[in-house]
């Protein structure tokens, strides 16, 4: 049986940074104008500005705007010296520029099962991995844990940590959709090393373009 809409329907968008515009239009007209008259369009004060906000709103010491969510991810990993044999655990179900991430980082992904109550990264699949490691992978060389947090809502990462740290994992939160999201009030991007978000214009927090931040102690 196939659902039809009805002819007079009309499409909820997933997202409307036009509304959002609207809705702040003369904050972001000035600080448009600011950019443009200053004619530092790479960097500078406006970004600088955005980074210390941001890691205030966040709850860390720093933020670094990078070009998008995959690249945080990528750095993210780099700087945790995540690279060339390691393998990291994440989720199996992500979009696409987690997975890639990691492979640009020059690791390789282990995707374990998720929760079917919150899509997210399952412990117990975490913590199965590790226990008996998939044919070919050696357990010396699972580094970290991706934990990716979804649709405004945390992993559970009471959990994750307590394996993290008994494991000795490195753990970097991807919390690409979960700006401002809390648990157990903390909130997204606090847990691990360092987190990484996106500013693509679908996420919780769009841009008007694309863009991303890695925020860490």
């Amino acid at each position: 049986m196939t659902a039809t809409m009805p002819a007079n329907a009309a499409a909820i968008p997933q997202t409307n940074p036009r509304a959002g515009y609207i809705a702040h239009k003369n904050e972001i007209d000035a600080a448009l104008a600011r950019v443009m008259n200053a004619g530092s369009y790479i960097l500078g004060p406006e970004t600088a500005a955005f980074e210390s906000a941001f890691a205030a709103f966040v709850g860390r010491a720093h933020a670094i705007g990078v070009a998008n969510g995959t690249d945080a991810l990528t750095l993210a990993l780099r700087a945790c010296r995540i690279g060339a044999g390691a393998f990291v655990v994440a989720p199996s179900h992500t979009a696409g520029a987690t997975i890639a991430a990691i492979e640009l980082a020059g690791a390789t992904p282990l995707l374990v099962d998720i929760d079917p109550l919150t899509f997210t990264l399952d412990p117990n699949a975490l913590a199965s991995a590790l226990a008996n490691p998939p044919k070919g992978v050696d357990r010396a060389a699972i580094a970290a844990v991706l934990p990716v947090h979804l649709y405004g809502q945390l992993a559970d990462m009471p959990a994750i940590m307590a394996i993290a740290a008994r494991e000795n994992l490195v753990v970097i939160e991807d919390c690409a959709q979960a700006h401002g999201a809390t648990l157990d009030g903390r909130a997204a991007g606090t847990w691990g090393a360092a987190a990484a978000f996106s500013f693509y214009p679908t996420k919780n927090l769009g841009a008007f373009g694309d863009g991303g931040a890695v925020v860490t102690n």
